[in-house]
């Protein structure tokens, strides 16, 4: 998982933003946006409801800061938000559209873009938002586990399932 992301440096931010610091909690922006994002999207399936769940998670953040402690996992308590809050929207939306493109990185050609769209398009939503936490940003299936609120066992299998779906396609 990316250093910046280690559970201690974002306990310190949040701690610093609990006392009004206001460029750790800019900092703590910067970091988590785009893993927040790439979450809400499997969730939301809508670009522009991903990006306003960045925005209600952090305004949810800001306004619950006095309330938080220091913990092991401060990341599982940001994303518990950040799915609450996409669940709130998808229960007033009552509809989804498909996967956005912008879950794949720009790193990729547009062939592989197309390519890992037509694959993400064959998981269950839990499966996609497993292999992306996992593969795309690098969560261990435990951060996995909890983000979701499953059990490890469940997470590995369902992982596990996505990757022979993807190779069977794959081989197509």
């Amino acid at each position: 998982m990316n250093q910046l992301i280690e559970s201690s440096y974002l306990d310190k931010l949040l701690i610093k933003t609990k006392e009004n610091n206001q460029e750790a909690f800019h900092e703590l922006y910067e970091i988590l946006k785009a893993p927040i994002y790439s979450y809400s999207l499997t969730l939301l399936k809508n670009k522009d409801d991903a990006l306003d769940n960045i925005q209600d998670v952090f305004i949810k953040i800001y306004e619950n800061i006095s309330s938080y402690e220091p913990m092991k996992k401060p990341l599982n308590w940001i994303f518990t938000i950040t799915k609450n809050l996409a669940f709130t929207k998808l229960r007033k939306r009552k509809d989804t559209v498909d996967i956005d493109q912008t879950l794949i990185t720009t790193k990729n050609s547009k062939e592989d873009q197309i390519f890992l769209k037509f694959l993400l398009k064959q998981l269950s939503q839990e499966e996609q938002t497993i292999i992306l936490l996992h593969l795309l940003w690098g969560f261990k299936f435990q951060e996995i586990a909890k983000i979701i609120d499953s059990n490890l066992s469940t997470v590995l299998s369902k992982y596990h399932r996505a990757i022979k779906k993807i190779k069977e396609k794959e081989e197509i």
